[in-house]
Formats: structure tokens, sequence, C-alpha cells
């Protein structure tokens, strides 16, 4: 969603009740992701595209792409492209009368007409946002001081007696690796507008595939009350990706809060750092679904979050583990896999081999090799407690 509601409101209301008085049946204007925008009606609930929709030409020349589906009353739809970068769904419901030839030429000039309209209005945004933009980042990453800094917080209305958090909403493709084809991008800018409906109140920013917020900390706010909702958040978010058959793996990372807004750059180091950390999360808490966190998950581990060096970082590491690390750098091997897959299901050997998708001979096999190598004692509490702590280290190395 790119264009701003509160900027094209009245204009497209206009258009709409004037196309509808034409016509002679109600009108609605509707985001990709399928929430009202406008309508010539109360009911601005989403639309939902049924299974008998169906391709539709109308009697007339035609540029647009339309479709038609039945319901308690027959609905033509209308998609809308702004620029080749968003899309608007138009629909008629045939309400009172049916559509005749002149009412599609009606329906096709306005049409036309929205789709002016969204252009000047897309421009002026992105020349607003832009501004707000460069500001935000700007002030997130420390380039502003003095002077420059607190005109920057007027600007954005944010105040040194406040306390802030910066959540970082970050969109991973699961088929790509650091790069982003046009298609992704569009659709991690139709995510942005999903988070902007979503909390309308809040600073946003988007600086390629990610997108940002300033969370100023409301009285009575808790950490994990505001977790809850960046999980509901993520949950709305998700559903409509999935709605959009997108393979984007979104991720919400919550950085620490901090008072004022000249400590900013520090949460929102700290809200990407905890992305960078999510795969190490999701085995710390021995959940794979896990994809929103604040930076005091991490626990104890913050202390390590400081090692900036790998080769320090493993200094920590426990010297059996090392062994195994060798070892499977050498040899190609899963000694290491193998033995957190051990650990993570209670040192249960039939089931780490259902999990490895190996048989009970092959991971028995490749436990003996473990404990040859590395000497590691299954049967002692402290060294497991040590092991799987370092085994968390390995991950948070990685990231170096």
């Amino acid at each position: 969603m790119l264009l701003d509601g509160e900027n094209f409101e009245d204009p497209t209301k206009n258009i709409l009740f004037l196309l509808s008085s034409m016509i002679g049946n109600p009108v609605a204007l509707y985001y990709s992701n399928l929430t009202c925008c406008a309508s010539t009606t109360q009911d601005l609930s989403d639309f939902v595209f049924e299974k008998n929709v169906e391709k539709y030409k109308p009697d007339i020349v035609t540029r647009f792409e339309y479709k038609k589906q039945r319901k308690e009353h027959t609905q033509y739809i209308t998609k809308i492209h702004v620029l080749g970068r968003t899309e608007i769904y138009l629909v008629v419901t045939e309400v009172n009368m049916p559509l005749t030839i002149l009412d599609y030429m009606a329906l096709e000039n306005a049409v036309f007409t929205l789709q002016y309209s969204f252009m000047g209005t897309y421009a002026q945004n992105q020349i607003e946002k832009k501004y707000q933009r460069d500001i935000g980042y700007s002030l997130l990453n420390g380039l502003l001081t003095g002077d420059e800094l607190s005109k920057a917080a007027r600007m954005l209305k944010l105040k040194d007696t406040a306390q802030y958090c910066v959540v970082s909403f970050h969109t991973i493709s699961s088929n790509s690796e650091d790069y982003y084809t046009k298609e992704e991008l569009e659709e991690i800018g139709v995510i942005e507008g999903e988070i902007q409906r979503l909390l309308p109140d809040e600073h946003i920013y988007r600086n390629l595939n990610q997108i940002v917020c300033i969370h100023e900390i409301k009285p009575g706010e808790t950490q994990a009350g505001f977790r809850e909702e960046m999980e509901k958040l993520y949950q709305t978010v998700q559903k409509q990706i999935f709605h959009r058959n997108k393979t984007t793996d979104f991720q919400i990372g919550i950085g620490s809060i901090v008072n004022g807004y000249g400590d900013l750059k520090k949460s929102f180091k700290d809200s990407k750092k905890i992305i960078d950390y999510m795969d190490m999360l999701r085995y710390l808490y021995g959940d794979k679904n896990i994809s929103v966190a604040d930076f005091s998950k991490l626990g104890f581990f913050q202390i390590f979050e400081k090692i900036k060096s790998r080769d320090e970082l493993m200094e920590y590491v426990p010297e059996s583990l090392v062994k195994l690390y060798w070892y499977d750098k050498e040899h190609d091997g899963e000694l290491i896999e193998t033995l957190q897959a051990y650990l993570d299901c209670d040192k249960s050997a039939n089931k780490a081999a259902e999990k490895l998708y190996v048989n009970y001979r092959t991971l028995s096999g490749r436990l003996k090799k473990i404990r040859d190598i590395s000497g590691i004692d299954f049967k002692n509490s402290a060294e497991m407690l040590a092991v799987r702590n370092g085994i968390v280290l390995f991950k948070m190395a990685e990231t170096l």
C-alpha cells in the first residue's frame, strides 16, 4: 500500500460516489491485501475472492482486466495498477440493477480518473516519505549531533524525556540469499503498507529489504505486552503473505528500551542483531517457529554479543566441541549436527535418528564417533549444559 489513505480519501470518495450515482450500484476500493480503503456504503469489511471468480470481458473496448464473481449479488472487479508498484481493486456490486454498456463505459472512465489521481498522490507521498526516511535513518544510525539531532527530533515529534525501542521488520526470501528481485521488492512494499495500516501512529521507515519502526513506550506498557502486540501483527502480516502465495520469511526484531531519542542508535542496532540471531534463538528455545523476539531473549548470551571477533568468541566454546568442529570441517562431516539433534531430543537416539532421517544404526555409529573424538560424557549434566551453550556460541560465531 504505497498510497496514504488520509491524502486521497476525499477525492477518491468523490469519484466513487459519482460513479455509483451514474451506474446505480454501490462501489468500493480495496488495497492489494484486500482491506477496504473507500466505499459508497457502510460496509468496510475485507474483500473476499470466491472460488467461482472468473475473467470477464465487457462488451466494450477496454484496457483493463475485469473479473466477475457471484455471491448474494454479482460483483465486477477491476484491477488498477499504479506506476507498476501497487495494485488496487475497484469492485462494483450489482445490487440494484444490471450493468449496461453505458455503465461499463462510465466504469472505464472512472478507472482512468482514479489511476491519474493515485499517481499524483503517490508522487507527493514519495517525496514526503523520502525526506522523513532520510531524517529517520540519519537519526537511527547516529549521524546527527547537537542542534541537528534536536531539530530532527522535533520534526519527528520525538521527546528527550520519553522511552523508545526500535523494531526492525525484516523480510527474507526463502529462495534467495542477499539478493532481491523486482517482484520481491514490490512484495516488501506491500508488507510496508500493511504495517503502516496496523500501526498508523508509529514512525515507520523502509530501506530496501528492511522496515523500521520507532515505538514510544506508553505509560504502564510492559516489554512482554509489546512483544505480544508484535506477535499479533506478525500473525496478521504472515496470513496475508500466505494469501498472496509468497515465500517471504517475515521476522520481527525488537531492540532494547532506551531513554530519549539520543540512544535510538543502540536500540536500532539491537533490533537488527536479534534478527541475525533468530536461528540461534530457535535452537536455544527449542522452537523453530520463533519469528518475533526482543533483545532480552538473548539472556546471558548478551555478554558474548559484545565480542566482535570470531576467534575470540570460539575461545569460550568447550574444547570437545572444537574437536568435533575441526573433524567436520576436514571430513565434511555431520557430527555437530548429530550432537545437536541428540540433545534436542533429550538424548533419545531413536527420536534423533527420525529427526535426521537416518536409521538407528547410523545414528549410534555417529554418537560413538562423537565420544571417541571429543571425550564427551553424556551422563555429566554440567558438561551437557556447557556443550549446549557451546553450540549456541557456534551459531553466534557464524554471524560474525
